[in-house]
């Protein structure tokens, strides 16, 4: 196997370009972080994650799931539903009087913690549409030889990203002691998943 520097770095741009935004996946890392909870094992199946699903994608499953009928528009509109009913629940906590950091959105367990990051993982629709259609359907542009590189690539990317957002999570623990800090935080991420929402409407729209 030769290694292929511009297929390597440019893998890690676009995997770099999916992943980094404040989606389900992200938010939650964050929370945990902050919340200094089982960021070390959430870290870790975030890669595994994308490990399996980008590798997927390389061997080709994203072609596969293209070539069905309606699947592109399905899983826009899906993911949107899902962004924004989180988005709700962001934008509820933000508003509430007094809320510090919410149980039901930190994993105080080490099992729910990871059944949680499992779910918003496995189960978000637009997380398989960026690794394994989208990350997978540029590496098919790949010569063979060279779709290692990129899959190495690509993971580049996922590791760096989680592992960056952990460290700096856990780090800005101290600044989230108050609750006030916490709202300001579910608010962002209330807004910016609204955001999120109506970009994959009109995605779906223009589908």
């Amino acid at each position: 196997m030769n290694f292929a520097p511009a297929v390597f770095f440019s893998a890690a741009a676009l995997a770099a370009s999916q992943i980094v935004s404040i989606g389900p996946q992200n938010a939650f890392v964050i929370r945990q972080g902050l919340a200094r909870q089982h960021i070390v094992p959430i870290v870790a199946i975030c890669i595994l994650c994308d490990v399996l699903l980008i590798g997927l994608g390389v061997m080709g499953m994203g072609k596969l799931l293209n070539a069905i009928p309606g699947f592109f528009g399905l899983t826009l509109l899906a993911s949107a539903l899902l962004v924004a009913y989180l988005g709700l629940r962001a934008l509820r906590a933000a508003l509430r009087p007094g809320s510090g950091i919410p149980t039901t959105k930190v994993a105080a367990e080490r099992r729910a913690a990871i059944r949680t990051i499992l779910a918003v993982t496995l189960l978000n629709p637009y997380a398989w549409f960026d690794t394994v259609v989208l990350i997978g359907g540029v590496s098919a542009s790949c010569q063979p030889e060279a779709r290692p590189s990129f899959y190495a690539g690509a993971l580049f990317a996922s590791v760096l990203w989680f592992c960056l957002i952990g460290g700096l999570s856990t780090r800005l623990a101290p600044w989230f002691a108050r609750p006030a800090s916490w709202r300001w935080l579910d608010g962002g991420v209330a807004m910016v998943m609204f955001g999120t929402a109506l970009s994959m409407l009109w995605r779906f729209h223009l589908a």
